[in-house]
This record gives structure tokens, C-alpha cells and sequence, in this order.
């Protein structure tokens, strides 16, 4: 078996290079258009006002930039140890409308927010040091707005947000009743995607797209609809099947271009599998 050898890197780094060709080499056979994976979203209504939310994500939490005072309260936060204040009080009674990219949506009181964030936030650390620990104190509770996950970048939107100030911090859910996202709840995040100004061509991720024996190269094919776009990546290793490489640990990120003969607009982007992605500006912030 033949064995090539790069030089082995300790840590994972990660290098933003250029934009590869959507196509590829001429002589790479693209994947088949994804047409299968326009079928789940045939209903969703792209050019509607407001446009429904797909979410990642109804969680946040804010850690000031000192952080932790020590490793303890870092534990407690990590194993998502808190107890209310004596005297702060839940309520199950909404506090009015929900906005979110300038609409209104029917919200849920600071119970069921305080409830589902607490199972939403999975307990991690060591159980032994978890249950050493003393909890952290909630103090109050507030309405309040954070930014969370979308399929079109980061949305505010109102929050129930849970002050911890022993470390000047808080934990949050999204004070929009969860049936109200489009599919009846969160979504399973899928590949995202750079967007051009113009809405006509999609800029995937994709790794190690380089010469030589650890590198790989990319195509891409796509297919739409009235509602949706999505996207099918193929990779090609260079190294022969069969063969041993061991490569340094760096990951270097490019883009494939895709074009597409429409602008995206409102259509949801998604890829092979049918699960829905981050759309976001070629340029700035998403």
C-alpha cells in the first residue's frame, strides 16, 4: 500500500482561501441536480410578507469578556446549574406581542420560556464536579431582544432573558411561541451559503480544495423552484482509493461558486438532504 506523508501540523488551524470554479475541472462529472430535495419544501410560501422563520436555534446566552471568576462558576455554568432568586416569580402569561424583522408574533409567558430553555441547554462537565458546585442565582427576569439563528442570518427578535449578575451575564429564549416557525418548531441546520449582491450565484464552503495528495477538488449542481434552491457538493480526493495519506491538521476553507438562473429572494437555499441553510451576504456580516 503506498503511503504519502505531509508535514503534520499539532494544531487545527483554519486559512480562508480563493474561490475555486463551480464547475471544476471540465473533466469532473458533476452530482446530479437535487430535485429530491425540493420536494419537502413545495409549500413553504417564499414570496409571502412577513416571510415565515426558519430557525437554528431559540437559545442565547451573554458572558461578559472577563469571563468566569474562577473555574468553579465556570463549571456551574457549563453543567447549567441555576435556581432561581427567592422572590423572582414566572409567569405563564405572555407580555404581549413577539416582533421579529418587524412583525408580530403571538409570544409565550417567562415560564415556558424559563422551562424550555432549561431543557434546551444541555448539561455538560464532569457529573462529579457538577454536583459539587453551587448553583447559579437568576435574580430577574426581563423582556428584553437578542439575536438568534435563521435561515437568513442572525434575526432579533423579543427574548425572556435570565440575569445572572454574579457574573454580569444571562441566559435567554426566543419569547416566540415555537409552533409559529415554519415546520412546527426548530429546524435541522443544513449547509449555508455566501450570496452575491445580485442573488444569482451561491458560494459554498468547502476544505482542503488544493494540489497534491491531501487536497480534493469540488463540483457542484443545482435545482429550483418556486420555493426553494438546492445545492448538491461533490468532492474528489486526489488521493487513489486505497491509498494511505496523512496530512497536516489544517483545514483550509475556499469556495465553489454556483450560479443559479434566478435570484434566491425568498426561496429557502438547502442541500442534498432537503435541510435548510444560512443564507448570508457575500460580503459583511450575516
Amino acid at each position: 500500500m503506498a503511503l504519502r506523508v505531509a508535514a503534520c501540523a499539532l494544531a487545527l488551524c483554519l486559512t480562508a482561501c480563493g474561490a475555486v470554479s463551480g464547475h471544476g475541472d471540465p473533466g469532473l462529472t458533476p452530482p446530479s441536480p437535487p430535485t429530491a430535495a425540493l420536494a419537502a419544501w413545495k409549500d413553504f410560501p417564499a414570496n409571502s410578507d412577513p416571510r415565515p422563520i426558519i430557525a437554528f436555534g431559540e437559545t442565547v446566552e451573554h458572558i461578559p469578556q472577563a469571563g468566569f471568576p474562577n473555574s468553579d462558576r465556570k463549571i456551574a455554568w457549563i453543567c447549567n446549574k441555576f435556581i432561581l432568586a427567592s422572590g423572582v416569580t414566572l409567569s405563564t402569561i405572555p407580555a404581549g406581542p413577539a416582533m421579529a424583522g418587524g412583525s408580530s408574533y403571538r409570544s409565550m409567558g417567562s415560564a415556558k420560556a424559563y422551562s424550555e430553555l432549561m431543557a434546551a441547554r444541555s448539561a455538560g462537565g464532569n457529573p462529579t464536579d457538577c454536583a459539587r458546585v453551587q448553583p447559579m442565582v437568576i435574580t430577574a427576569v426581563r423582556w428584553g431582544v437578542a439575536g438568534f439563528p435563521t435561515d437568513r442570518g442572525t434575526m432579533q427578535m423579543s427574548a425572556w432573558l435570565f440575569e445572572v449578575p454574579e457574573v454580569n451575564a444571562y441566559i435567554g429564549h426566543s419569547a416566540i411561541d415555537p409552533s409559529l416557525y415554519w415546520g412546527g418548531g426548530i429546524a435541522s441546520e443544513g449547509r449555508g451559503a455566501r450570496i452575491s449582491a445580485d442573488g444569482r450565484s451561491l458560494k459554498v464552503a468547502v476544505s482542503n480544495a488544493q494540489a497534491g495528495p491531501c487536497g480534493a477538488d469540488y463540483t457542484a449542481s443545482a435545482a429550483e423552484s418556486e420555493m426553494a434552491v438546492a445545492v448538491a457538493i461533490k468532492r474528489i480526493p486526489h488521493a487513489s482509493p486505497g491509498e494511505s495519506v496523512v496530512c497536516d491538521a489544517m483545514l483550509r476553507i475556499s469556495y465553489i461558486s454556483v450560479p443559479l438562473k434566478a435570484a434566491v429572494a425568498g426561496r429557502v437555499l438547502v442541500d442534498e438532504q432537503g435541510k435548510a441553510g444560512m443564507v448570508c451576504p457575500e460580503t459583511g456580516d450575516c
